[in-house]
């Protein structure tokens, strides 16, 4: 799996949209399948000093992750992202990766079932997924962010967590000190 990391000040959830389908994009022509691409957007770190200024970023964006465009035919599916979806195990970064994907379906349809999300996070073919699945709703329940409605077959999952925050953080420029005067 491909993971691109961007450190960037807070975009829109429609720039960093435009950005990952283009990163993805790029990376097909380079022979990389799409199915295997995480973009992964997070707050720049630290100071960053450029061209003699001193650049103090106050960024508190959170991590989001852009899903990879869905494959048509569930063959190209598979040829997308084999070892994905075929491991005995997966990692806890590609868990994570899922769980974001899975907050993200939840925030735009609002809620789901298990079989909704399989479908939402092109899952249907696994045979993990229905208690991988069970796990990162529970984990969600638990901090709160979905609540759980309904029994068995009918269980839904209803998102209640807060959107992400799209406000601009404020860059403070700083002049360098420098000896020459």
């Amino acid at each position: 799996m491909a993971i691109v990391i961007i450190e960037t000040p807070t975009l829109s959830a429609e720039q960093k949209s435009r950005v990952g389908e283009r990163i993805i994009t790029a990376l097909q022509h380079e022979g990389i399948t799409p199915g295997s691409v995480v973009v992964l957007f997070q707050p720049e770190r630290g100071d960053i000093y450029l061209d003699g200024l001193l650049i103090q970023s106050q960024a508190s964006a959170t991590a989001v992750v852009v899903p990879a465009p869905r494959i048509a035919s569930p063959e190209a599916a598979q040829e997308a992202a084999p070892a994905y979806k075929t491991k005995a195990r997966r990692s806890k970064p590609e868990l994570q990766v899922l769980k974001e994907q899975l907050m993200l379906a939840l925030q735009a349809k609002g809620s789901l079932s298990s079989f909704d999300a399989q479908v939402e996070l092109n899952l249907k073919d696994c045979d993990w997924a229905p208690a991988t699945l069970r796990r990162l709703f529970t984990e969600l329940e638990d901090t709160q962010l979905i609540a759980k409605s309904g029994q068995k077959r009918g269980t839904r999952y209803v998102w209640k967590g807060a959107p992400a925050p799209v406000s601009t953080p404020t860059a403070k420029l700083v002049k360098a000190e420098t000896d020459d005067e």
